[in-house]
């Protein structure tokens, strides 16, 4: 009699045991109380599609003990909190590591969980990579209580750290080096005694040895099926149990088919056996498998790295003495000591000392930048040979290291469409796969050749499997992620790469984009008595102060002190105004200011300035391209894309760099609504849109557009709202940006023509009883692995 198993861990149910649930309308089994617990805590919360739907079986699960509880609890003081949480809006979002998830159906069930909690404003769990993003807030609902619903599901949820994250790869990297390092030594041990059946057959071999060689060639075997093998069949028996197809079904049909037919043969002395085609089959398979776990490993590299960087203590300077603290608890002003050979621990100002940094790791630049007082440093560089004092000007969640990790940590929970194009075409081809090999069977049984049937049959199973398209795409996605990210293109939205290589129109933005956005003051028209040039100079300053715009940065030199101006407010794109000593200030362009445009006195100004709705001053600026836009935009030509300029800046300075550039289309003067219709316009007309911007006025265009993209220098909304991040602030990277993706697009349809192809060239021959079992194996192995080393070319390019 088959001892019962949990329906909940698959577990064998020790005997004298009665735990049991009613789930799905059946009364089910349990191992322990903890595992009837969490059964019935699904089914409470009405999750019970849960087991309908998981591919694999569940960690087995256990009360949670006073020590874990007095653990969870720990995390809820502010102090900790502080140093695991970031601050989004009124909630708090924090990045957990769950323990023990199989399948999908385990991130499902964790996030139903998680949703029904009125404190959780957003949950997304990630079954690939066993991490879970949550927004809640910690008022409402402490993190212990949020770990303890996890707990109550059989998974163990904690704060992500990253030796943490490094030491689960590990682990699993070593089980794919057991699981190899098992299958082929004993395929090297079964072939060798397969040659001596094959010679044996030509030259003579006696009954008693050719059966002691397929005996211990099937004692040899036994260690693949059920170990180096058992990933397979696992996840085929879970997918049968949920009446879904995978690719591991005809995989594992094929082995146990194959090991079946050869052991009835070696028990019964019958027959051809097949004991190395088994072991050789694994073996190949395990290889693949971790081909394609490498591939992942290196794109999740770049993300790792960075958290490997991230500061974690700091020293508070008083003047006199310093104190150790925890980096993540730098707030903005506070004065932090920084030795020779220490990780800058937060973004800063220098206010004393001479050194110089490595911000590679960051910018991208390995030489060591110099570094004196009012320079700014950031955290996560390294500080090389002096001492520094530095002002904090943001927390280290804040900082530009903080924001890159986050936005990296943003593209682990998305699934491109690519990907799930060929899931639905492998899902097919499996169902057609199994019609063939049952027609094959009976054609060849009932009228062909009873004898040939089982082996032609397998032959079909082996030849024709699915991994090549299950590993195509994948390795090739993952891989170009990876190596974008090492160029410092940083990917947001996966879509990307699916949007990138039908791209037809670039819209540009022009300050601080086309050009440095460092601009230099070279003319001022006065136009009022009320004030003298420096008084005009210092007002302007004080109200550019509110802005972010590369423009206000030019007011800057002239701030001479602080004046009480009230109700000012921004106008995106527009400009801003104010009150001061009761007069109705406005500085930006003049239809903002009240102006005429037509106004001779306003020929070629950037800025006006007008008090009471009279012009009181104009001002003249100089901006240079940079430098890399010379050679970056006769390159997007010559790719035949529609390059334009969008541009708020109504001055001659857009047609001056609209002409230099050779950029036929230009729209300038554009408020954010007209730089979005304008956009809208070629989107309907059928063109695939790329936006580049850097100011706020650009991130309602990037909604607009297919893809957007932003540079690490711009504002940062218009970070956080881009596709796309080029870290380097570099324009060029544009051009890698667009050659990765269409690289990436070519390398994902190689590998579907080649599986493709491979199929269609290989099931009539595997049908008509052309190919042999062995020959198949060979066939399918070597086609996963051109499929995953095509693609692994993409970490070169």
């Amino acid at each position: 009699m088959l001892q019962q198993r949990c329906f909940h861990c698959h577990e064998p149910v020790p005997a004298g045991t009665d735990f049991h649930c009613e789930v799905l309308a059946e009364t089910q089994v349990f191992c322990c109380a903890g595992c009837q617990a969490v059964a019935e805590t699904i089914v409470a919360q009405g999750l019970s599609d849960y087991y309908k739907f998981r591919s694999k079986a569940a960690s087995k699960a256990n009360a949670i003990p006073a020590e874990l509880q007095a653990q969870l609890t720990s995390y809820d003081s502010a102090e900790v909190l502080q140093d695991l949480t970031q601050q989004v809006g009124d909630a708090q979002r924090i990045e957990l590591s769950i323990n023990g998830m199989s399948c999908a159906a385990c991130a499902w069930l964790i996030e139903r969980k998680l949703q029904q909690n009125s404190a959780v404003q957003r949950v997304s769990v990630n079954s690939g990579t066993a991490r879970c993003e949550l927004v809640w807030d910690a008022k409402t609902a402490p993190l212990s209580q949020i770990l303890s619903q996890i707990s109550e599901l059989g998974y163990q949820g904690s704060p992500f750290v990253a030796d943490l994250e490094e030491q689960n790869f590990q682990q699993e990297l070593n089980a794919y080096l057991k699981r190899l390092a098992v299958s082929g030594i004993m395929t090297m041990q079964v072939m060798m005694l397969a040659f001596g059946l094959y010679f044996g057959e030509f030259s003579g071999i006696e009954a008693q040895y050719e059966g002691y060689l397929r005996w211990v060639s099937l004692l040899l075997t036994l260690p693949v099926m059920a170990y180096a093998a058992l990933p397979f069949s696992s996840s085929a028996w879970r997918a049968l149990k949920a009446r879904q197809l995978n690719m591991d079904v005809p995989i594992t049909l094929a082995l146990y088919y194959t090991f079946i037919a050869s052991l009835y043969a070696t028990v019964f002395d019958t027959g051809e056996v097949y004991f190395e085609s088994v072991c050789m089959f694994v073996f190949l398979l395990q290889l693949g498998k971790f081909f394609e776990f490498r591939a992942r490993k290196q794109a999740r590299d770049a993300t790792s790295n960075l958290l490997k960087v991230m500061p974690v203590s700091a020293t508070l300077w008083d003047g006199e003495q310093g104190i150790a603290t925890s980096a993540r608890r730098l707030q903005s002003g506070d004065h932090i000591l920084v030795k020779a050979g220490e990780t800058i621990p937060a973004d800063g100002l220098v206010e004393s000392g001479i050194s110089s940094a490595d911000e590679s790791m960051l910018t991208g630049e390995y030489k060591a930048v110099s570094k004196q007082a009012g320079d700014l440093v950031l955290a996560g560089s390294m500080n090389h040979d002096g001492i520094l004092v530095v002002q904090v000007r943001s927390a280290l969640t804040e900082s530009r290291l903080g924001q890159i990790i986050a936005l990296q940590q943003q593209t682990l929970h998305q699934k491109p469409a690519i990907l799930e194009k060929t899931d639905r075409i492998a899902r097919f081809f499996v169902q057609r796969l199994l019609v063939i090999a049952t027609v094959t069977f009976c054609a060849w049984y009932f009228w062909i050749d009873a004898d040939r049937a089982f082996w032609v049959t397998l032959s079909v199973l082996v030849a024709t499997c699915p991994c090549a398209l299950s590993l195509a795409t994948p390795t090739a996605v993952t891989c170009a992620l990876a190596q974008l990210n090492r160029k410092g293109i940083l990917i947001k939205n996966q879509h990307v790469l699916d949007v990138l290589p039908k791209l037809s129109k670039i819209f540009f933005d022009k300050t601080g984009t086309l050009t440095q956005g460092r601009f230099s003051l070279t003319d001022l028209q006065i136009f009022t008595p009320l004030y003298d040039k420096a008084q005009l100079l210092n007002l302007m300053a004080n109200l550019e102060q509110q802005s972010e715009h590369p423009i206000a940065r030019a007011f800057s030199p002239f701030f001479q002190q602080a004046l009480p101006l009230e109700n000012v407010s921004l106008s995106v794109g527009a400009g801003l105004s104010g009150v001061y000593q009761q007069q109705k200030l406005r500085i930006g362009r003049p239809d903002f200011c009240g102006l005429d445009p037509q106004d001779p006195r306003l020929a070629g100004a950037q800025v006006c300035l007008s008090i009471n709705g009279e012009l009181a001053a104009t001002v003249q600026l100089a901006d240079q391209l940079r430098p890399e836009v010379s050679t970056l935009i006769p390159a997007l030509l010559q790719r035949q894309l529609k390059l334009a300029i969008l541009t708020g800046d109504a001055s001659a300075a857009a047609p001056a760099v609209a002409t230099q550039l050779g950029i036929n289309e230009l729209w300038q003067g554009c408020s954010p609504e007209q730089k979005v219709s304008a956009i809208q316009l070629s989107v309907q007309a059928g063109e695939t849109v790329l936006m580049v911007g850097d100011g706020i006025n650009d991130s309602p265009c990037f909604h607009a557009a297919h893809v957007s993209v932003a540079l690490d220098s711009g504002t940062e909304l218009s970070k956080n709202q881009a596709d796309v991040v080029l870290l380097h602030n570099d324009l060029q990277q544009l051009q890698t940006l667009i050659d990765g993706a269409r690289q990436a697009h070519r390398v994902v349809r190689q590998n579907l023509w080649w599986a493709a192809g491979y199929n269609l060239v290989i099931i009539p021959l595997a049908v008509c009883g052309f190919v042999s079992p062995y020959v198949a194996v060979i066939g399918m192995s070597c086609s996963s692995l051109l499929v995953v080393s095509n693609s692994l070319r993409l970490l070169k390019s």
